[in-house]
């Protein structure tokens, strides 16, 4: 409720006792027309807060990256403030069908849980077991300029976490223009991967599909991981990262426009870049001589790239991981937020490309072995940090399965626009080949770069990419 809100922000907190509303502020915080708005609204937040006291006793805890996305948004942090968002814009081919989109859509939020999660500040979350229909809402814009304004608003969205829902769906139309579904939502309930299994239902839904419904829940998972994590043997895993830590960089030392300490109220923007099927496919061919994976490929380059322009010694990225424990026949069905963080460090003393690559590649085979343990604690090993600085701001998340998976989802309706945002993140790298193509895109703070050193860096990082395939990579450095 908007109002306890405001009135928190202010000093003045509201709470109920034995059914009867309470308060306490100063003299000089609670105003004439503050008791006359309390009086006006008292049954109205008596209830309210009653509401949140029940959903406070069946609120289980955040996981260890909720729980960094929660202490994230935070102004006292460099990069703070914001919330983890993302944005994404499905084209159709077919004119949109916004009252049977949003029946599919409330189907949908009925069997996902975590898309009736609501957020509290002591680090807990619940999930609510009734919630009003939620409404599409449709806009009928005069040009595609227009619409682009629609989307300038839409991509930075900042929820409030202990209000429901925590995404936003959206149908616009341009005459002459095909229909496009916007769809927003809070990172802190689901993941990228997840968003796509449920959009994926609600199509299926849409086009009058059958959808199998998971027997399993993300609140039954948050409630049985700790279990599961205390049976668990992470000491081969503590041991790693404790050998590793002092290594990693957590401040790079990049071509920045402005400290990251003066950056406030920032946006995000994004830049893309790739290389063809073609290319692709002999990266892939190249890249079995060298036994290496593509995931190691794109990770080596992007370090190397990055060193290129960084003062620094060496360079550190917060790789992202997809970490579902096996806990039931259904987890790779449910939605919600799995999310677990690596760290990949490279110095330029690593010598070749070649040598690099090496070393990378044996890094990521102990991603694999380690992917359980909570990437959030590795920092925890490392001595002398500035906790209010952003630390690790550069992100990879590599989706990558050799261009088997198609960027259309059912009803021939495609990604064709997204943006993500993140606190204490300056540049978040995404790669996909989806349709068979290698699919770059830097997501980055604005304020941060100018925009002649971000495209120096992506048209590097792609400059490398291409020597792959003709070059001896124990000739590149």
């Amino acid at each position: 409720m908007q109002l306890i809100s405001e009135f928190a922000e202010r000093g003045i907190l509201l709470w109920t006792e034995d059914g009867k509303l309470k308060f306490r502020a100063t003299k000089s915080a609670l105003t004439t027309e503050d008791k006359e708005t309390l009086k006006q609204h008292k049954e109205k937040i008596i209830a309210y807060l009653n509401h949140q006291k029940e959903l406070a006793s069946k609120a289980f805890p955040l996981t260890s990256i909720q729980k960094s996305y929660l202490t994230g948004r935070d102004e006292i942090y460099d990069l703070g403030g914001i919330n983890t968002h993302y944005y994404m814009e499905l084209t159709s081919d077919i004119p949109l069908d916004a009252c049977k989109m949003e029946e599919a859509l409330n189907e949908t939020i009925a069997h996902c849980d975590a898309m009736r999660l609501i957020i509290f500040k002591n680090g807990t979350q619940a999930v609510l077991e009734d919630v009003p229909h939620v409404n599409i809402k449709e806009y009928t814009f005069t040009s595609a300029e227009e619409r682009l304004k629609g989307r300038s608003e839409w991509n930075h969205h900042i929820y409030q976490l202990d209000q429901w829902p925590l995404f936003t769906f959206r149908i616009s139309h341009v005459s002459g223009e095909k229909d496009i579904l916007h769809i927003d939502f809070d990172c802190i309930i689901m993941d990228s991967f997840s968003a796509k299994i449920a959009i994926t239902q609600m199509l299926k839904i849409y086009n009058g599909e059958t959808v199998t419904w998971p027997g399993y829940s993300f609140k039954q998972y948050s409630e049985e991981l700790s279990a599961f994590e205390s049976k668990q043997d992470y000491s081969a895993a503590e041991a790693y990262w404790k050998g590793k830590v002092n290594e990693i960089v957590v401040e790079p030392d990049l071509p920045y426009a402005k400290p990251l300490s003066e950056i406030h109220n920032h946006r995000f923007d994004r830049m893309t870049g790739g290389i063809t099927k073609e290319e692709y496919v002999k990266l892939q061919q190249v890249a079995k001589n060298y036994r290496s994976t593509p995931s190691a490929i794109v990770s080596c380059v992007l370090l190397k790239t990055l060193l290129k322009h960084s003062k620094g010694n060496a360079i550190t990225i917060n790789s992202t991981l997809y970490n579902r424990q096996p806990l039931h026949k259904d987890i790779y069905s449910v939605v919600g937020d799995f999310t677990n963080i690596a760290y990949l460090t490279l110095s330029k003393n690593a010598g070749s490309f070649l040598q690099s690559i090496q070393a990378v590649q044996k890094e990521m085979w102990q991603f694999v072995r380690f992917h359980s343990y909570d990437g959030t604690k590795i920092l925890k090993f490392k001595e002398n940090l500035r906790p209010m600085k952003a630390q690790l701001p550069i992100v990879l998340t590599c989706v990558l399965d050799g261009g088997k998976t198609v960027n259309t989802l059912p009803g021939g309706i495609r990604q064709t626009n997204s943006l993500s945002k993140t606190p204490q993140v300056v540049l978040d790298y995404q790669v996909t080949d989806f349709d068979g193509s290698l699919s770059l895109c830097f997501d980055y703070v604005k304020m941060a770069f100018e925009y002649s050193t971000i495209k120096e860096i992506m048209d590097d990082n792609i400059a490398l990419l291409r020597r792959l395939l003709t070059e001896d990579w124990n000739q590149i450095e």
